[in-house]
């Protein structure tokens, strides 16, 4: 079994994101997604302008919107050089969220239970 990250951890993994633009969002936990409005595809081409990590809570900030992870007890961030967008493959187990910059890179957010317990809110930013 993994080792549970630490904030400091995550907030290593994600200071790389400032400044990228966001290709994606894709939120494949089918009880992951705790809001409907705006949507994930909201996010595509804005740049994350902040990241922040409190307790096992992670923030992304865009200049319209604010996403956020709850990592739950055992969720993880997982850095992808390579990404793209997630397809079924035999025997890989899926990730919860994943998120893909326009730079080519991203991140999963996984698990090891195959019951999925992290959780996404967006929420747009007030004019």
């Amino acid at each position: 079994m993994a080792t549970i990250q630490s904030p400091a951890e995550i907030t290593t993994l994600l200071e790389r994101l400032t400044g990228q633009k966001i290709a994606a969002l894709q939120v494949l936990g089918i009880n992951s997604l705790k809001t409907f409005s705006p949507p994930p595809e909201a996010l595509v081409g804005e740049a994350v302008t902040a990241v922040g990590v409190l307790d096992r809570t992670i923030s992304i900030d865009t200049a319209s919107h604010v996403i956020s992870f709850d990592l739950q007890r055992t969720g993880r961030v997982v850095p992808l050089e390579n990404a793209e967008a997630y397809t079924p493959v035999a025997g890989v187990n899926r990730p919860t969220v994943r998120l893909l910059m326009a730079d080519g890179s991203g991140l999963d957010l996984s698990e090891p239970a195959r019951t999925k317990r992290i959780t996404v809110r967006i929420a747009a930013r007030s004019a």
